[in-house]
């Protein structure tokens, strides 16, 4: 019989501090479940039953995550972000599937905290749009059936350790987006993630700094991803094109026809953000704010790519 006590719960992160209100939150839903935290520093961490705090100088998420998989001693493992935390039933929900057969991944929503500053909130419905996230229905919204998905970040994933090994656990080389590239060699096999609703955490938000800031570096990182055949790369790839097109500017004082090729295309995608914003945000008092945030956001990404193609060349070398 699956219970709590066949599951560790696996945290990647920098510092205690990072990590320090999950656990509390985790515990208060889980009094006893094995949890499992891969730090860079030791510092102020405050010893804690069924709680094992392992030392990496490793910065990858990846790595830390087959760390900790390496030390775990349970059967089933449920990956969990330090600046996320459980929603009552989290661990409980994934039963009903296990019962029936181990290869795959559950993966559920991460949805915003109910207490929030306002700037967290903005960044919260930022979010809620394609521009932003893909598949934003199923990523920050619990309102969707259960039912198989292409993909859904390991924020929020429950699996089997013995699944997890089969697939020779993360690439420990990549610092970002490691979960994009385990879902890879999933496809490869024909398997797939099942989406769970109930399988609920709440993901917190941030500053609008750090929000951008991660934003630019996923993309930064995302060039390992993109060299490999994947028809849903095409999605990140709209960033780059479009960040391109802005720097190719210029070419208006070069060619007149381009000027207005230049300004069609640079309506449509401001016509684009309007609705969009239009869609997911109806305070008055923060839409301006909220508008400015979301065309950041989305060329964030674009930016970090180009950038990112001179780092991967250099990685190469």
């Amino acid at each position: 019989m699956i219970s709590t006590k066949n599951f560790t719960i696996i945290i990647p992160c920098i510092k205690y501090q990072d990590v320090k209100e999950c656990l509390k939150k985790i515990r208060k839903k889980y009094k006893k479940i094995k949890i499992i935290v891969c730090l860079n520093k030791n510092s102020q961490i405050k010893r804690q039953k069924n709680i094992k705090f392992i030392l990496t100088k490793s910065e990858s998420i990846a790595e830390k995550r087959n760390i900790a998989a390496n030390n775990c001693k349970t059967k089933y493992m449920a990956f969990l972000d330090s600046d996320a935390y459980p929603n009552n039933g989290w661990i409980e929900s994934s039963f009903k599937f296990f019962k029936k057969k181990q290869n795959f991944v559950i993966a559920g929503p991460h949805i915003d905290p109910l207490k929030q500053s306002s700037s967290e909130k903005i960044i919260g419905t930022v979010k809620k749009s394609f521009l932003i996230t893909m598949k934003p229905k199923l990523q920050k919204e619990n309102s969707e059936k259960s039912q198989y998905v292409s993909f859904l970040p390991s924020v929020n994933w429950i699996l089997s350790k013995k699944f997890y090994n089969s697939l020779n656990q993360m690439d420990n080389k990549l610092l970002r987006n490691e979960d994009w590239d385990f879902v890879y060699k999933m496809k490869k096999r024909n398997l797939k993630l099942i989406y769970s609703p109930k399988t609920l955490v709440f993901h917190e938000n941030g500053t609008i700094s750090h929000f951008i800031k991660k934003r630019f570096i996923y993309g930064v990182h995302m060039w390992p991803i993109l060299k490999k055949l994947n028809l849903e790369n095409y999605y990140f790839f709209l960033p780059l094109f479009f960040v391109i097109f802005l720097f190719s500017f210029p070419l208006i004082f070069l060619f007149k026809k381009y000027l207005l090729l230049y300004s069609t295309i640079l309506g449509m995608y401001f016509l684009t953000i309007l609705f969009e914003s239009i869609r997911i945000y109806r305070n008055s008092i923060n839409y301006p704010k909220m508008l400015f945030i979301l065309i950041l956001a989305n060329i964030s990404p674009g930016i970090g790519i180009l950038l990112g193609i001179f780092k991967f060349e250099k990685n190469k070398k």
